[in-house]
């Protein structure tokens, strides 16, 4: 017991310090988007956002902060289930673009998983209308073992819809410190054009040296 309870303790401050990682003091919380807010970052525009919790997690969602992202955005909170509780929450949206610049995305969402039983997964859906473009899932699971990072890329499309279930069971104990939702866009012809002429300076820099020094 005693061994257990100290594995309780170092979980419960891995969460702590992973909540104060995620920073500061946040402009959204789940309650913000559920109400119909939406937010953009880049090309891309997050909205249509609807929102379910089941089971023991925190039903407050403005408990729930939201942190936009360069290419996404990051969802931490009350994200933890102790000793036999267990809980779904469930969020979908869509990401739109002005043009086809949306070729994949990526989940990370690093958990722990103490006793028999205990899990913290997160799993989604990619959809193009009725067509999936792909699925993610990420996963701690006492017994089975870890994965905390996915990703999945598609032709170029200009609309996703994202179906996403964050589950917490325990065992003991089980948590996620966040949980990140990446999308991989096209790179605009400037910025590609940009990257290209850079990688020929290198190239050419790299063999004026080797002259010089031959």
């Amino acid at each position: 017991m005693r061994n257990r309870g100290f594995g309780i303790a170092c979980a419960a401050l891995w969460l702590l310090q992973g909540a104060a990682l995620a920073g500061g003091a946040q402009a959204l919380t789940l309650a913000d988007l559920a109400g119909g807010g939406s937010f953009s970052t880049g090309p891309l525009t997050f909205d249509d956002f609807a929102i379910s919790v089941a089971g023991d997690l925190s039903t407050q969602l403005d408990d729930y902060a939201v942190q936009v992202l360069a290419d996404g955005f990051r969802v931490s909170g009350p994200l933890s289930a102790l000793m036999g509780e267990s809980g779904t929450l469930l969020i979908s949206y869509d990401v739109s673009a002005p043009s086809d610049v949306i070729d994949g995305a990526s989940l990370v969402a690093p958990g722990v998983a103490i006793g028999t039983g205990a899990q913290a997964w997160v799993g989604e859906s990619l959809l193009d209308g009725a067509n999936l473009l792909g699925s993610l899932f990420v996963f701690d699971i006492a017994g089975v073992g870890s994965s905390p990072a996915d990703s999945v890329g598609f032709a170029p499309i200009s609309h996703v819809e994202v179906a996403k279930s964050v589950h917490l069971g325990s065992g003991l104990f089980s948590a996620l410190t966040v949980v990140d939702q990446r999308f991989f866009v096209v790179p605009e012809p400037l910025t590609l054009l940009l990257l290209v002429a850079g990688l020929l300076g290198l190239a050419a820099s790299g063999r004026q040296r080797s002259a010089s020094s031959g």
